[in-house]
């Protein structure tokens, strides 16, 4: 494994800050950092680069949703990147999101002993994103009811609706691009049109497969844990409970602010790893640190501000389980068939968008039930 590693930090005032080392013994100097730090302004969103610099092979990594901050591996003279590639990159992400949410928790030492690691983020928590960008969120229900638009329609209209001209299309379109719920591409010789090929939505499932498995596990904690996710999803009347599926148009309604709720739940890493851990069956901080491989006071900091999400509970002295299960889940939007067909008989778009429409359409979602 790699010989050093060190976390660095670009601060507006005060330059290049090493944050951590490891060892305490390694040193470098502002020239190298420059020179590393620096080439990956050119790169996207997380990316990781190689770079020999005076005695040093560098392996280095940054993710641009942690502006300013970077991970770096110092190799040994027999170590190749490729080989070490995946658990760096793993390690990398832990370290960054570790240093933003507890940095008194990084041990450096024990993450490269031990490997532990971070994984890519996944479809759900790139669905989480299209929630948290309102922009986004907002073009999502336009494109529900237009199924297919040209992008410089679009792009007017939301300039109208956000009331300025600056905004970036390419940008608030990208959530929906990278998870896959739209598709932007030429027709014909210059017009770009936008084509909705999944329609999405978040709520709260109750976590069965924790309940059947907390039966084995824990059973004298098994009616109990029952008895909490009861209560939240059909409590006695006059309470309502939680019921996702009524419908609204009003921004302001709790379905739609839950939605939010949930979605700043996945996309947090590290609480989206301790959640994804619970989702198997009731566990104590011990056991969700063990098969995590995050510090203790990290799962604990997790587990009550998820609590605090009404996401998990504590169905046991120390023993923690799943209340509701945050779901994004994605399905075909068929409503839009006869969306697109109407656009075609009134002119609006031409058999060449239509047809195309319906090739995406039956490329994303065949071989699927």
């Amino acid at each position: 494994m790699p010989e050093a590693v060190f976390v660095v930090h670009l601060d507006d005032y005060q330059g290049f800050i090493v944050e951590k080392r490891y060892p305490a013994s390694f040193t470098l100097n502002e020239k190298v950092l420059n020179l590393i730090f620096y080439e990956h302004e050119k790169e996207g969103k997380e990316n990781l680069r190689y770079t020999e610099v005076e005695t040093f092979r560098v392996a280095s990594f940054v993710d641009k949703a942690h502006h300013g901050w970077m991970v770096c591996f110092v190799l040994g003279p027999e170590e190749q990147l490729e080989s070490l590639r995946r658990p760096i990159l793993g390690m990398g992400r832990l370290i960054l999101e570790l240093m933003i949410e507890a940095p008194e928790t990084v041990r450096l030492e024990h993450i490269l002993e031990r490997q532990s690691s971070l994984d890519e983020i996944g479809e759900e928590q790139k669905y989480a994103q299209v929630f948290l960008t309102p922009s986004s969120a907002l073009l999502l229900e336009k494109m529900e009811s237009e199924g297919v638009e040209k992008a410089a329609k679009i792009s007017i209209w939301l300039k109208g609706q956000v009331q300025t001209d600056s905004v970036d299309l390419r940008e608030v379109i990208k959530p929906l691009m990278d998870s896959g719920l739209v598709k932007v591409e030429v027709i014909g010789k210059t017009t770009e049109t936008v084509f909705l090929l999944r329609d999405l939505f978040g709520y709260r499932a109750p976590p069965v497969k924790a309940i059947t498995k907390a039966k084995e596990s824990v059973p004298q904690l098994a009616a109990k844990y029952l008895e909490q996710v009861t209560q939240f999803f059909t409590p006695p009347p006059p309470s309502k409970g939680y019921n996702p599926t009524i419908p609204s148009d009003d921004p302001n309604s709790p379905v739609f602010e839950d939605r939010e709720r949930i979605s700043r739940v996945l996309s947090k890493s590290l609480r989206y790893t301790v959640l994804n851990c619970l989702r198997e069956e009731p566990l104590t901080t011990r056991q969700i640190a063990d098969k995590t491989e995050l510090p203790e006071e990290v799962v604990q900091n997790a587990l009550s501000t998820l609590q605090s999400d009404h996401v998990t509970a504590e169905i046991g002295e120390g023993t923690w389980a799943l209340l509701t299960d945050p779901v994004m889940e994605t399905f075909m939007p068929e409503f839009i068939l006869p969306v697109i067909a109407k656009k075609l008989s009134a002119k609006e778009i031409g058999p060449d968008i239509a047809r195309r429409h319906l090739e995406l359409l039956s490329e994303a979602w065949s071989g699927r039930k």
